[in-house]
């Protein structure tokens, strides 16, 4: 038996999706984000003078780390596609300036750009794989549940709103895994979804480089499950596609087909780091393994809990004879993708949210915790559900909202929420919101994000027909949310230095500016100034990490108190 969802449900799952990618545009341009703004310049250099070369938009914008310079020139080091799919809405966004006489904003071309190149075709992704999810379960609020998870409450929503590769190449591998596992359960396939399935097989790497791993054991996948085998020829012809638009980049860039930018990295401190080992592999290290999956306040399994289950679906999966194949295949995506990174030298990968390499896997583990908790469900329903909706809520709370606000958090910041999320929640921070639109700022333009996460939640919750499934998992999963997310959310360096510098460089360089509470108060004093205020305004500043100018601030309180 199956929970496959109506196309009401589903809509109205990507309704909830669609509001949360689309509400808010978490945008700080004085951290010159280089994964964006890298890919950024060589869209336009595509759309605007039909090269990869990036030098006169560095000129116009200003330099950006990852970048390769060869040859005297520079370019994105980066795999190629996600600038591609920008091409459009920014050759667009041109015309329409050279029709209407508008000036060119950069900030505005790099919104259309998450939307067209990354929101909108991971929106795509999500309602297939809403639908999908319901061919593995016969609990239509387990389905959701892990649906919800996987698309608000994990690092697959702060990357799914950025104009970066990584979400976008998980719906590349899982878009391939998904038409394939259906081929050979179907013991057929079509051209056209053999030709779609290598396409999507082949681009992952074209999004990311370490991708590579996941199209070889897709590719192998193909020959297991692609049926009649002339099939075959349709899934190469379909890969040809991305890796010839590879083979063009790095040739035209780096002077081979077979040659990335790595070995030519510009900055000197990452070219040394890549030339250690090989491309910067040099060998598994425990601490990396920790990081990405346990690390509490960073690893895949704490900020994402239902993803636990995916251990008890793989081994049913390997169990069955069915089902083994698309275990195995599901193994060696999780196995190859963990281990290419853990043996990096930059397996942390910078200022993230979660373990943003890891996100490939993500959908993969949700498939199989699914099948895990469908499973076990047929023994504990209640508790099965509650687990499921008790995990949810924790990854909208430990990843979804760390995701809405701020998704690059220094390396130094080890709980994102207890750390720097509860300043921005409780001194009026909040990214660019449609709000802003009729006049709201400030936390109040957060309200309707977190009335979405509420709803979604109450719409996991309610999925289930029997009523005493649902009750029992509103309070067993309440329960288990706060089991799970208090220990998660426990400072373990509480007024650490290094964690006060970076709440203070993200207050300091925080955009849009103006609508947080000092810069209230600021704008208070600056009206009437008192000492009452001057004190306030110093506490404010030291919450923050701020304590220059806290000092100034009782400085100055003291000489009015004084008067």
């Amino acid at each position: 038996m199956t929970a496959l969802p109506s196309r009401r449900r589903t809509l109205a799952a990507l309704a909830l999706c669609a509001f949360a990618y689309l509400y808010v545009f978490p945008y700080q341009p004085r951290i010159n984000n280089p994964n964006e703004n890298v890919r950024l310049y060589m869209t336009a250099a595509l759309a605007e003078q039909g090269t990869y070369v990036i030098d006169d938009y560095r000129a116009r914008w200003g330099w950006v780390n990852d970048c390769a310079v060869r040859d005297g020139h520079a370019y994105s080091v980066k795999a190629p596609a996600t600038s591609f799919f920008g091409v459009p809405a920014y050759w667009l966004y041109l015309r329409w300036l050279a029709l209407t006489d508008g000036t060119f904003d950069r900030t505005v071309a790099l919104w259309l750009c998450r939307v067209s190149a990354s929101i909108v075709p991971w929106l795509a992704f999500l309602w297939v794989f809403h639908r999908w999810l319901g061919r593995h379960t016969s609990s239509p609020l387990l389905r959701d549940a892990v649906f919800v998870s996987l698309a608000l409450g994990s690092c697959l929503y702060g990357y799914g709103m950025l104009f970066m590769s990584h979400t976008l190449s998980a719906a590349a591998a899982f878009g391939a895994f998904m038409l394939l596992c259906d081929a050979k359960h179907a013991g057929r396939m079509r051209p056209l979804r053999a030709f779609t399935a290598g396409l999507l097989t082949a681009a992952i790497t074209l999004l990311e480089y370490p991708g590579l791993l996941a199209s070889v054991a897709l590719s192998l996948y193909a020959l297991v499950a692609v049926r009649p085998w002339l099939r075959l020829a349709p899934f190469a012809l379909g890969a040809l596609i991305p890796t010839g638009a590879m083979m063009h980049f790095q040739w035209r860039c780096f002077g081979s087909p077979f040659s990335p930018g790595h070995l030519y990295v510009e900055d000197d401190f990452f070219r040394g780091r890549h030339e250690e080992g090989f491309f910067g592999a040099v060998g598994v290290q425990p601490e990396a393994l920790y990081g990405l999956l346990i690390h509490p306040g960073a690893g895949l399994l704490p900020l994402t809990p239902i993803l636990a289950a995916a251990l008890v679906g793989l081994v049913l999966s390997l169990r069955a004879r069915r089902t083994r194949a698309d275990g195995v295949v599901t193994v060696a995506v999780f196995v190859f993708t963990l281990l290419a990174i853990a043996v990096m030298n930059n397996w942390r990968g910078g200022w993230t949210i979660g373990p943003r390499y890891l996100v490939l896997v993500y959908p993969f583990l949700g498939w199989a915790a699914l099948v895990g908790l469908d499973r076990l469900a047929r023994g504990a329903p209640r508790a099965t559900a509650a687990f499921a909706l008790g995990a949810t809520a924790v990854g909208l709370l430990l990843s979804g909202v760390p995701s809405a606000y701020y998704p690059h958090y220094p390396i130094p910041v080890d709980r994102p929420v207890t750390q720097v999320v509860s300043m921005f929640v409780a001194h009026d921070y909040a990214p660019y919101a449609f709000a802003n639109v009729i006049g709201i700022h400030g936390g109040a333009s957060m309200l309707p994000l977190a009335a979405c996460g509420l709803a979604a939640l109450a719409w996991v919750a309610l999925a289930s027909r029997e009523r005493g499934v649902r009750a029992g998992a509103a309070l067993g999963g309440a329960v288990i949310a706060a089991v799970l997310a208090a220990p998660l959310l426990v400072d373990p360096r509480p007024g650490h230095a290094e964690i006060d510098e970076a709440r203070s460089f993200i207050a300091r360089s925080w955009t849009p500016e103006g609508h947080d509470l000092a810069a209230r108060l600021e704008v208070a004093l600056a009206r009437e100034a008192s000492a009452e205020g001057y004190e306030r305004l110093g506490a404010v500043y030291e919450a923050e990490g701020r304590h220059q100018e806290a000092r100034a601030a009782r400085a100055r309180a003291a000489h009015l108190a004084r008067r």
